[in-house]
């Protein structure tokens, strides 16, 4: 097996924070402060502010949203907190295993990485009003997450209700669908 994506130190913390083998006191994913206006984030122009002041691009903003717990918080105009919501995992659980029975692994073209080391992602992005649902999600490993929210790749549901990838038109000018069959059973 070819290894593409993250360094191996970071590939193997999040197989173990996705394994769901950690103890009850602890072992959840690490928790990051991150300052967003809605409109900005929808509309892809917004950048994240970090709690020590940081800050973080659009496209980076929106990948971490895709694959993170998030608590809505209502500042008011001199950042006073006015309501902070509760934790809401975007895709996680009855969900999740339907991606794995589904997808069996990254459903990006040619990816042969099994499911544990996969994320759930949007198709259509929640922050666009994307439901969390089956025909919403599909499971990608952090390399080809990041190829996903970076280039210009699409990600559909074909007739079946298999994920297709239409590439950009630098990769295939004539843009026809792929999928992923490596995972395919007989």
């Amino acid at each position: 097996m070819s290894y593409t994506g993250s360094k191996p130190l970071t590939e193997v913390c999040r197989r173990v924070l996705a394994s769901g083998e950690l103890p009850d006191n602890g072992g959840d994913r690490p928790q990051l402060v991150l300052t967003v206006d809605y409109d900005g984030l929808a509309q892809r122009t917004g950048s994240g502010l970090l709690d020590n002041g940081a800050t973080l691009t659009p496209e980076t903003v929106r990948r971490i949203a895709c694959d993170a717990q998030v608590i809505p918080a209502v500042l008011g105009g001199d950042g006073q907190l006015l309501d902070l919501g509760r934790t809401r995992r975007l895709i996680n659980g009855a969900l999740r295993r339907a991606l794995v029975l589904r997808d069996r692994g990254c459903a990006f073209p040619g990816c042969d990485r099994p499911p544990r080391w996969c994320q759930g992602h949007h198709i259509r992005h929640w922050a666009d009003g994307g439901p969390t649902d089956l025909d919403n999600a599909v499971l990608l490993c952090g390399h080809h997450h990041r190829v996903v929210h970076q280039d210009d790749w699409q990600v559909r549901l074909g007739h079946d209700r298999r994920p297709e990838f239409i590439p950009p038109s630098y990769v295939d000018a004539a843009r026809l669908p792929r999928r992923n069959t490596f995972h395919l059973r007989p």
